[in-house]
């Protein structure tokens, strides 16, 4: 996860760590249970596994997040997992009953010893796979309207027997050492993995998450299902208590009454960082935050959206409640996926016109901050692209 200050906005953008498009989701087919059905047996599936939201990954190789695919022998090389799912009796068992579940949409989704399972989407011709290619095995449904290879997370939290069993098998059959592969808890690994392992942890953790958390129905407290291979919940209570005035059937859960219902999909909570400098982009505004004042870590000001706000009046409100900066412009650059849990972080430049009011600092509104100052951005540069060791013009050891 790093970049130098040589690379471009557009660069950035196209290769922004968690976001990388490195598979078309294809969103409308998580719900084609016959699609669903062909792509998770298909010997190309791709499989990234996790325990409570944790990615399983073998820490001695250099793509440290483990990858399984249904067939035998559809990866090669070393530090690759070249034994497929299929030759595991617990794993085909428990696909199997997966399938006819998800495509029943059978309460046994949330039984025990059954695992969660997402569809991610498709690796094909959008993102730069030649499904052409005679080395690549490819899924193609609907005569060639959907090719590609498709990939699956797998929470298996609730199967231990099955983890234990797909464990072993990379243990045996890969001579992966017993310390070298477990579902690990360190932002170390999250942080240093590649951008395409990043994209696709970010994917099925997000999408996980939200699915663990989420077991009872807002509305009546029913429980409710993974539906749409992972991609919704559903609402169990099917209680008919009359008709509405339209003549359909009246639900006694609310939820089930609306046509649209944002409880019943993956949410995503956005947030404003922001860069602020003034009109000549010779200073930028750091603040210290209360938890990281031991460290001397200072950082750009950042807060959640509330509902009906815009980014720019968010951006403005948030700058003011922290540091009692007033900002003139707001300019929104970039925007990226943050999986702790279920986050958006959008980028922002603001800029402060120095006026002897604008730009002086006030932190008695939500004293949040231990300290905010201005800095030469001259200072910041040194700090953040550093040439060599300048403890002579950083003497208060600021991160």
């Amino acid at each position: 996860m790093s970049h130098n200050h040589l690379t471009t906005v557009n660069e950035l953008q196209n290769e922004m760590y968690f976001g990388k498009e490195v598979i078309n989701r294809v969103s409308f087919l998580r719900e084609d249970s016959k699609f669903i059905g062909k792509a998770i047996t298909h010997p190309s599936a791709r499989f990234v596994f996790f325990n409570k939201t944790d990615p399983l990954i073998v820490k001695s190789w250099t793509n440290k997040l483990v990858l399984m695919t249904s067939g035998n022998d559809i990866f090669k090389g070393p530090e690759k997992v070249t034994q497929g799912l299929t030759n595991l009796a617990s794993w085909k068992s428990a696909i199997t009953k997966w399938v006819k579940d998800n495509e029943e949409h059978h309460h046994a989704l949330r039984e025990q010893e059954q695992p969660t399972i997402l569809f991610l989407g498709l690796e094909d011709a959008s993102v730069g796979l030649d499904v052409n290619s005679a080395d690549i095995q490819v899924l193609d449904y609907k005569d060639g309207r959907y090719k590609g290879i498709p990939y699956f997370a797998v929470d298996l939290t609730a199967s231990p027997t099955l983890e234990k069993d797909i464990l072993q098998s990379i243990k045996t059959n890969e001579n992966v050492d017993e310390e070298e592969i477990f579902f690990t808890t360190s932002r170390k690994h999250y942080l240093g993995f590649s951008n395409i392992e990043a994209a696709l942890f970010s994917h099925g953790k997000m999408f996980l998450d939200w699915l663990d958390r989420n077991r009872f129905c807002p509305g009546c407290g029913s429980k409710v299902i993974p539906i749409h291979s992972g991609g919704k919940l559903k609402c169990t209570n099917t209680t008919i208590v009359g008709k509405t005035e339209s003549g359909r059937d009246k639900y006694e859960c609310p939820v089930q009454n609306v046509s649209v219902s944002n409880v019943s999909f993956p949410r995503t909570d956005a947030v404003v960082i922001t860069a602020i400098t003034n009109t000549e982009r010779t200073k930028v505004l750091l603040s210290l935050n209360r938890r990281h004042r031991l460290s001397n870590m200072y950082s750009c000001t950042s807060g959640f959206m509330e509902p009906s706000e815009t980014v720019e009046v968010a951006t403005k409100r948030e700058i003011w409640e922290e540091t009692g900066v007033a900002c003139s412009k707001i300019d929104i650059v970039m925007t990226q996926p943050w999986p702790f849990p279920g986050n958006l972080m959008i980028g922002c430049l603001a800029e402060v016109e120095f006026d002897g009011v604008n730009e002086i600092i006030d932190l008695d509104h939500d004293k949040e901050l231990e300290d905010a100052r201005w800095f030469d951005m001259s200072f910041v540069k040194s700090l953040v692209y550093p040439e060599k060791n300048n403890t002579e013009t950083n003497p208060e050891g600021i991160l």
